[in-house]
């Protein structure tokens, strides 16, 4: 039988963070002419640079519109994700930028998706670079209030566990699938109060972090969230109400889940329009 294959011109990339021998793989596509901004796409918990219909919507469409796409791993990818550390994502951000440096781009739109909207909203919040001029925040998540609801009573107890675990120095300690499967240190990075990460976009908290941002952001919420704690468009009014984006727009993807699963092409021209009008 015959089957079609679908192919995306590009280059496979290797980036290598300061501060650690480990690299980081990706992939660059350009247009025939090389584009004056690269968006770089940073994948959600687990996720990797090249699996996914979403971001492939990005590298295929992208260049067609004047707009370079780099997507890479981070230190969170697939299985390590189970014990990466969140502030590696400030080295992983950077390496992607300097790597934007080197082949000349003036300017670069980070997107997050999932998780990753928390990595690029702390790496903004934190580095303020000038090279950055907007942020995407595609699907974003909270954690915390996601871990309340799933773990019910239980939560402040896995919240205790696993702070006793990291405090009598087993933070490694693997815990059970209910806590994702998480290292107790990585587990409480997530959905501790009391971290920056869980309460990046919580948003019951203050949202201090998001709230240093002043780029130009666009949140993207798919209407069919399935992680959502409250539905999307009371949670995009309260990122509107928070932030303080020069020019924050907010989106809804109709018939859309967490992936976007069917509504990929959708998504990625509702950003790639956003990105054009900046």
């Amino acid at each position: 039988m015959n089957t079609a294959a679908r192919m995306i011109p590009g280059t496979l990339v290797t980036l290598s963070p300061v501060g650690t021998k480990r690299t980081l793989d990706g992939f660059w596509t350009t247009g025939l002419r090389r584009a004056a901004t690269l968006l770089i796409f940073v994948h959600g918990m687990g996720s990797n640079f090249y699996k996914s219909k979403f971001k492939k919507a990005f590298l295929a469409t992208g260049p067609r519109r004047g707009i370079d796409v780099l997507t890479f791993n981070n230190r969170g990818c697939e299985g390590d994700v189970a014990d990466e550390r969140f502030t590696d994502c400030l080295a992983d951000i950077d390496a992607a930028l300097a790597f934007a440096r080197q082949q000349g781009y003036r300017r670069v739109v980070l997107l997050g998706h999932s998780t990753g909207c928390q990595k690029i909203t702390y790496h903004a919040a934190r580095r303020r670079d000038p090279l950055v001029k907007g942020l995407i925040l595609a699907a974003l998540g909270d954690d915390l209030a996601i871990a309340q609801r799933d773990l019910g009573r239980t939560y402040p107890t896995w919240l205790a566990k696993a702070r006793d675990l990291v405090a009598r120095g087993k933070g490694d300690t693997k815990l059970p699938p209910k806590c994702l499967g998480f290292t107790a240190r990585r587990f409480l990075s997530a959905v501790d109060p009391t971290q920056t990460e869980a309460r990046l976009f919580h948003l019951a908290g203050p949202m201090t972090t998001f709230r240093r941002v002043t780029l130009p952001i666009l949140a993207v919420f798919p209407e069919n969230e399935q992680y959502a704690c409250i539905p999307v468009h009371e949670a995009a009014a309260i990122l509107q109400a928070k932030t303080r984006s020069r020019a924050f727009t907010r989106a809804i993807i109709p018939d859309a889940d967490h992936s976007f699963h069917g509504q990929e092409s959708t998504c990625a021209e509702t950003c790639l329009r956003w990105i054009t009008g900046l």
